[in-house]
């Protein structure tokens, strides 16, 4: 039965590519949220959670999807979704 005086809690996935996962030690994790939280509120989450990421990627270096597109950052997150988070590796060479 659904309390209208709290929010539901909902089961999502986040994926880490082989680089972030020297920081996460994890491959994935699930994580617990509410109902009604953002997409660039879990961000902000995980960077909190893990503050070596943002210290060692800088903005536009690391790349995100949500259950296999681009998400939009005010994208309200389901149960069952899926955030990827991958670092993007530029070569000068190909510029």
């Amino acid at each position: 039965m659904k309390n209208e005086n709290f929010l539901e809690p909902i089961e999502i996935k986040i994926f880490y590519d082989k680089e972030l996962q020297k920081i996460t030690h994890t491959a994935f994790e699930p994580a617990v949220i509410s109902e009604g939280m953002t997409f660039v509120s879990m961000v902000y989450f995980i960077f909190s959670s893990y503050p070596e990421i943002s210290k060692k990627y800088p903005p536009g270096i690391l790349g995100f999807e949500l259950n296999s597109r681009p998400p939009k950052k005010e994208e309200i997150l389901k149960d069952g979704d899926e955030i990827a988070i991958s670092v993007f590796h530029f070569n000068p060479a190909d510029a």
